[in-house]
């Protein structure tokens, strides 16, 4: 690590040991509310502020975290139209820790579920945590606080929606205080909300200078790795690994802009300096399809190789003759007739195409390749069995919601789903050349057969030693340099590959189970039921966390091991509101809960209660 980091723990340990003072005031501000603080709960706020002040050493650190940190939430928040004072509750979620855990899973800076990340614009997937992004974790929580300003045109109920959920603050809070410009603080008023003020109050006076450590946003480091940063910019790798605990693999995906955190000592020059992200101009990718495909034309497999077992994108395939029909080639698969159909996206009347190559797996949810351009004659379904993908994971990479005949030179997606910002794309392509006589061919394939005689019960053979034409499609090429092109020519085709063997999709483990919609039931509820993570339940079914439940779907789920799921819908918060007589021991014994959760679900440090409050006794936060 660089020497200003030594600089900072001596800074931390020599640090004045006078005491650091807040007091709360009775009257302040946030978020342009005037705010009357009553004496009940100013005494409960300032309980707050100097338990976060006690320890000198440790309020220091948390206020370096802010000073290193704050110019680039005060900057997104400024973009985003988000009031400034929210910054303070980052220090409140997560004392700006990036990789900072929950009990409930909540994950990074601004401690984000998974599927609400994902809901916001954030990526979270094995290669990528952007929760743990500063950048773009701070503009998913601008988003997140604007979605929930918009029930209560106010932004101190928002913040308390911030860890209630919107739905949950509608349940408690009165309505009549859309647009306030003053509001009163009291002792009813919700517990996060006090602590927030407890944290502004407490660090509002000690983040106004810069910080002993300093960072800049980086944006040239699009598939590269952290090595190839750290020789690109001059930093160790140690800091960037540091700095960017969101690059879960190593390297920096493709498929869209990242920032890449760089730290620097306050008073060193950047090696490599960052600029603002609306000064970047747009890399503009002129991709093009120069470089050979692996995969085989399988439209040029004739009969002299009908019943030969191939192999494409790792799946064992049977290539059908022209006599074939379904039944006969699930028998030379080895496999049941349903499983053939179901592999193969048929049905029992179809026909078969000689020369077509068959499934005895199951297809997977992608292919080697990541762009195909549409030939003439091919279909969807053509297009499917040529990569193993399934139809419908083919459909849903482009947006296709219907059977629809794709139109020649169309860029279909293989791998990944099209953005819906990247626009349906064309290619020129040759057109199709003039049938050769058809008796000609017919005599070559016959005199082929009478040559090659195969045994199909021995003979496998890999695509590599098969000497197919190349196919058309081929390879994505990057440019590193940006490069300009019309507005209305204006596309970027994305590939964010990390290896060839490490993003192949895994097919499903686990048991299927079928799970029919009730009313009120969400995403999260059905997870939370079956113990599987929402982004899977959404990747099972091809649905998006956008997408609305309705009664009697069906959804599929695997799991694991037998999961015994209760008939009622799994519990969300509920609040009990103290009554004359209440303890904490009592309201455990009520609902058959810990005293502890208690705690820890409400954030209280201490087991006092008072008339009114409304505690939270099951969380889901």
């Amino acid at each position: 690590m660089r020497l200003y980091f030594l600089s900072f723990l001596i800074f931390v340990s020599t640090f004045s040991l006078a005491q650091y003072k807040a007091t709360v005031p009775s009257k302040m501000e946030f978020a342009g509310i005037k705010l009357r603080i009553m004496d009940d709960a100013r005494k409960e706020i300032q309980k707050d502020v100097d338990a976060l002040t006690a320890s000198q050493k440790y309020f220091e650190i948390k206020a370096e975290r802010a000073r290193t940190y704050f110019p680039i939430i005060e900057r997104i928040f400024k973009e985003e139209d988000l009031p400034d004072d929210f910054k303070y509750l980052c220090l409140q979620e997560s004392a700006l820790i990036a990789d900072a855990v929950s009990s409930s899973n909540a994950v990074g800076f601004w401690q984000f579920k998974d599927f609400t990340a994902v809901e916001v614009g954030m990526r979270v997937d094995k290669y990528v945590d952007e929760r743990k992004n500063i950048v773009a974790s701070s503009r998913g929580a601008a988003k997140y606080m604007h979605k929930n300003n918009q029930y209560f045109d106010n932004w101190l109920h928002a913040l308390q929606a911030y860890q209630m959920g919107a739905g949950g603050a509608m349940k408690v809070l009165k309505k009549g205080h859309e647009g306030a410009k003053s509001m009163v603080v009291n002792k009813k008023t919700y517990w996060y909300v006090k602590k927030y003020l407890a944290h502004k109050i407490a660090f509002q006076g000690a983040t106004d200078k810069p910080g002993l450590v300093q960072v800049s946003e980086y944006y040239n480091a699009n598939g590269k790795t952290i090595k190839e940063i750290s020789k690109d910019t001059g930093f160790e790798e140690e800091e960037i690994a540091d700095f960017n605990k969101w690059i879960r693999k190593g390297r920096v995906p493709e498929d869209k802009k990242y920032a890449v955190i760089l730290p620097t000592a306050n008073e060193q020059v950047l090696i490599a300096s960052a600029k603002d992200p609306k000064e970047v101009k747009e890399n503009v990718v002129d991709y093009s399809f120069d470089k050979p495909n692996e995969f085989p034309k399988i439209d040029d497999l004739i009969d002299a190789r009908a019943g030969k077992i191939v192999e494409i994108n790792d799946l064992p395939g049977i290539v059908a003759g022209r006599s074939d029909r379904i039944p006969d080639l699930s028998k030379k698969a080895a496999i049941s007739l349903s499983k053939f159909l179901k592999y193969n996206d048929l049905d029992i009347d179809e026909k078969l195409v000689p020369g077509q190559v068959y499934y005895m797996k199951s297809k997977r949810g992608k292919a080697k390749a990541h762009y195909h351009i549409v030939q003439h004659g091919e279909t969807l379904w053509s297009i499917s069995q040529k990569f193993g993908i399934k139809l419908k994971k083919l459909k849903s990479k482009n947006r296709i919601v219907k059977d629809v005949d794709v139109r020649p030179g169309r860029v279909l997606w293989l791998r990944f789903i099209r953005p819906e910002s990247v626009d349906i794309e064309y290619r020129e392509i040759e057109k199709p050349i003039e049938e050769i006589d058809q008796v000609k061919v017919e005599r070559n394939i016959e005199k082929e057969a009478k040559s090659n005689v195969i045994d199909t019960s021995q003979n496998v053979m890999s695509l590599d030693t098969m000497q197919l034409e190349e196919t058309v499609t081929e390879t994505i090429e990057i440019n590193e340099e940006p490069e300009r092109v019309d507005t209305e020519e204006q596309v970027v085709l994305v590939d964010n590959t990390i290896s060839d063997f490490d993003d192949m999709e895994n097919e499903p483990e686990g048991i299927l189970k079928t799970h029919e919609v009730k009313l009120g039931e969400t995403f999260y509820a059905i997870s939370k039921l079956y113990q599987v993570a929402v982004l899977e339940l959404l990747e099972w079914n091809e649905l998006s966390i956008s997408d609305k439940l309705s009664v009697g779907q069906k959804l599929s789920v695997y799991v694991t091991e037998p999961v015994e799921v209760e008939k009622e819908l799994v519990k969300t918060n509920k609040y009990h509101e103290v009554t004359e007589g209440d303890t904490l021991y009592s309201i455990s014994k009520k609902y058959g809960i810990a005293i502890q959760d208690i705690l820890k679900w409400n954030d209280k440090s201490d087991t006092s209660i008072s008339l009114g409050d409304k505690l939270i006794i099951d969380s889901n936060k």
